[in-house]
């Protein structure tokens, strides 16, 4: 059969339409040629020969109708499988995008976390800056009211001792005019009371000495007010004055007791030391022979 198809002359269009024939088609026309060549035999009987294919045509058509079967079976498949991928690969995508959203809105949510807990700390650390600069501005006012009361206390203070300072030497003035007679009777007791001064350093006893001698100043300052304030006859306003002068002293005194203390300590110590050496120079010069 290719010898006797060789021997054929094709034209380039039958060529191509020949080789893309099915193949069914192609073996069908084949065996028709064949069968063809068979009965131009001599030896082939012409009544008793049959050929393979009954109706070339009709069965051309039916292998035609088959393959176009086959091929829309095929590409029915083929179609399948790629709906198929193509819906797979949807899924996928939207697996994806539902996975890459998630993680965007966790990210998302992270980053608002944090800004957030920023804005507190920002806000706690602005609430602390200014309780504490409240806390600065209370205690600079504090201590400025502090001292303004003081130094309103002082200036309180000294005029008090001013006006105390006139009221003494006024009583002073006063007494002095009154008891001019009794010059001697005070220089015999302020001898005595040097010789108990004298006495009382000899054995030591300081802390007697100064209680005594605190206590008897108190004693003449307390008489000679007392007599100040009963030969005085005061309006309401200056005994008001003088209550208010009084107020001030106790404030004063109470809150500078151990310095006066002290002070008074010191004034006795040096009265003391300078009496004993008066009149322990004097007694050497008594003692040396004239």
């Amino acid at each position: 059969m290719d010898d006797t198809m060789s021997s054929y002359s094709f034209s380039h269009q039958f060529y191509q339409r020949w080789t893309c024939a099915p193949e069914p088609i192609r073996a069908a026309i084949t065996q028709e040629l064949k069968d063809i060549t068979t009965l131009l035999q001599n030896d082939t009987p012409f009544e008793s020969f049959v050929f393979n294919t009954h109706d070339l045509d009709t069965h051309i058509d039916e292998l035609y109708e088959n393959h176009e079967a086959e091929q829309a079976i095929a590409k029915a498949i083929t179609d399948k499988k790629a709906e198929e991928q193509a819906t797979a690969e949807k899924q996928q995508r939207e697996e994806q995008q539902k996975v890459k959203a998630a993680e965007d809105a966790r990210l998302k949510e992270s980053a608002r976390l944090k800004e957030a807990a920023k804005l507190r700390e920002a806000a706690d650390t602005a609430q602390k800056e200014q309780q504490k600069t409240e806390q600065i501005a209370a205690e600079k006012k504090n201590i400025a009211d502090k001292t303004t009361a003081m130094n309103a206390n002082d200036a309180s203070d000294s005029e008090s001792l001013s006006i105390d300072n006139t009221v003494e030497k006024n009583q002073n003035v006063e007494k002095s005019a009154a008891t001019q007679s009794n010059t001697d009777d005070n220089l015999v007791t302020s001898s005595e009371n040097k010789t108990i001064s004298e006495h009382a350093n000899v054995t030591h006893d300081k802390h007697i000495n100064d209680d005594h001698s605190i206590k008897a100043v108190n004693d003449k300052a307390s008489a000679a007010i007392k007599l100040v304030l009963k030969d005085a006859k005061l309006s309401t306003t200056h005994q008001e004055m003088i209550r208010e002068l009084e107020m001030q002293i106790d404030d004063y005194l109470s809150e500078q007791m151990m310095l006066m203390s002290e002070n008074l300590k010191s004034w006795l110590r040096a009265e003391v030391t300078q009496n004993l050496s008066e009149d322990e120079a004097r007694t050497d010069k008594e003692s040396k022979p004239s």
